[in-house]
């Protein structure tokens, strides 16, 4: 039987990095964060690739995802989502992490990559997936120590276990929108893979302003993720150090809106909000 992780269909097409299957991996866990509200499950997703050393398993190109090249030190390449592995040096467990550059343009298609990512996270044989966002609140509600986190999942009990061990506070009623929610419904439904979704409260005008950034509440979620899985998290990323990091990402931020200036043909303030893409 050919591997999924060699198909080209319906608008998909992976790229193999490593030759791993199931047999290679003990008792896998996935975590996922994909693009969102301010950002917080992608950014917090990105770091703990970095901070593990993470390798990249699987590249998918899909044809729903914006039409256009990404620009990263000089490099061109399409919008895609990713897959790495961490390879537990303890051999407790192995660590499968999730991240797109951005979700479909339309809900056929966020489906359609839900359903791919559903599909090779049960050929790897994990029965754990963690799904990591934000839950915009009023900023009179939030924290401005340490941001809360909001839980759901699709295992009662699991949720239960998991409340009382990191002090998380259920989410009651909501939608969460796209693959970070879809993806844990999918794969409980179609593998019986449970589920748990992990949402940092955040300021609810992140919703509507595209360039907020909240470092604080996905630090929060590592520490979580650190806390509940022993992963080897530097002290540097903590809430300790939250100032510097803001710092350093703040620099690098104007660092790559003053390389794009030579590229930025535009007259009028609407195409100037626009200044990304070249």
């Amino acid at each position: 039987m050919k591997s999924i992780f060699l198909t080209k269909y319906n608008g998909i097409e992976i790229i193999s990095h490593l030759n791993l299957t199931k047999e290679d991996l003990n008792n896998p866990i996935v975590i996922i964060g994909m693009p969102g509200i301010a950002d917080i499950g992608k950014f917090a997703l990105d770091t703990l690739i970095g901070q593990l050393r993470a390798e990249i398993f699987l590249e998918i190109i899909f044809d729903e995802y914006p039409a256009g090249a990404i620009v990263d030190d000089s490099i061109l390449s399409a919008p895609k989502a990713e897959i790495f592995i961490w390879r537990d040096p303890k051999k407790l467990r192995h660590i499968i992490l999730i991240t797109a550059d951005a979700q479909s343009l339309t809900p056929r298609g966020i489906y359609k990559i839900s359903h791919r990512l559903t599909e090779i996270i049960a050929e790897l044989g994990s029965k754990l997936l963690i799904s990591l966002g934000a839950h915009p609140i009023s900023s009179r509600k939030i924290n401005t120590k340490i941001p809360k986190i909001y839980a759901t999942s699709t295992n009662k009990l699991l949720l239960e276990d998991f409340i009382i061990k990191n002090g998380c506070e259920k989410i009651q009623k909501g939608v969460i929108i796209g693959g970070n929610g879809l993806i844990p419904v999918l794969a409980k439904a179609r593998f019986n893979i449970d589920g748990l979704v992990f949402l940092a409260e955040t300021d609810n005008m992140a919703m509507v302003n595209e360039d907020i950034t909240d470092l604080k509440a996905s630090i929060t979620l590592l520490e979580m993720l650190k806390k509940s899985f022993t992963l080897p998290i530097k002290k540097e990323y903590s809430l300790e150090n939250i100032d510097n990091i803001t710092k350093n990402l703040q620099l690098k931020k104007d660092q790559i809106e003053k390389d794009l200036v030579p590229f930025q043909i535009v007259d009028n303030t609407e195409d100037k909000r626009k200044s990304l893409y070249i």
